[in-house]
């Protein structure tokens, strides 16, 4: 472990071995302090394309189209610094989320950690036929509806679930913390 731009670099043994910092990244994956995560009354915003920065309204956002979204906070700044706070969100249809993601979810939106419990890359596709969120590194898919169950391995742990709510503009907001550990590991 080292530490670089005052975050810690976490390379697992098996990585450090093959000389991957962190799979198909750039760069190593990066574990910033636990203040970076996403938190209750945070807003969210577009991680990028031409919304970028702006506010996600929920009725926007269309069924089975993921889309990257970073929180901020209550004074306006945006918790970039760890990638574990990458967050996904897809609607999902109703009859699709089960009773104990239903809580967490908002107008059939449900947010999830956007990073792979795998080797850490970013969950951001989408396999139709299996209603499920796609890892493109090696193929994992995991169910938003089903709390983030995994569909598909390589992973064997679900993606964590951000509880979400609706502002009263209609724009997404993160409701607590995220329902279990986002990013590799046990």
């Amino acid at each position: 472990m080292s530490v670089k731009n005052g975050c810690e670099v976490r390379i697992d043994r098996r990585t450090a071995l093959l000389g991957l910092a962190g799979c198909c990244l750039a760069s190593p994956v990066l574990a910033g302090p636990e203040e970076e995560l996403p938190e209750k009354g945070d807003s969210l915003v577009y991680a990028d394309g031409d919304l970028e920065g702006k506010p996600v309204v929920l009725s926007a956002l269309k069924e089975a189209e993921p889309v990257l979204a970073t929180a901020v906070d209550p004074s306006g700044v945006q918790r970039t610094e760890s990638r574990f706070a990458k967050i996904v969100l897809v609607r999902v249809p109703e009859a699709d989320i089960d009773e104990d993601t239903k809580p967490h979810a908002a107008d059939n939106v449900v947010a999830l950690s956007a990073i792979c419990t795998h080797q850490g890359c970013t969950v951001n596709g989408w396999d139709p036929a299996n209603k499920a969120l796609l890892c493109f590194c090696h193929g994992s898919e995991f169910v938003p509806g089903e709390g983030g169950r995994v569909a598909k391995g390589p992973a064997r742990k679900r993606i964590p679930v951000l509880p979400l709510a609706k502002n009263d503009k209609g724009e997404a907001q993160v409701a607590g913390s995220f329902l279990g550990k986002p990013g590799p590991g046990a």
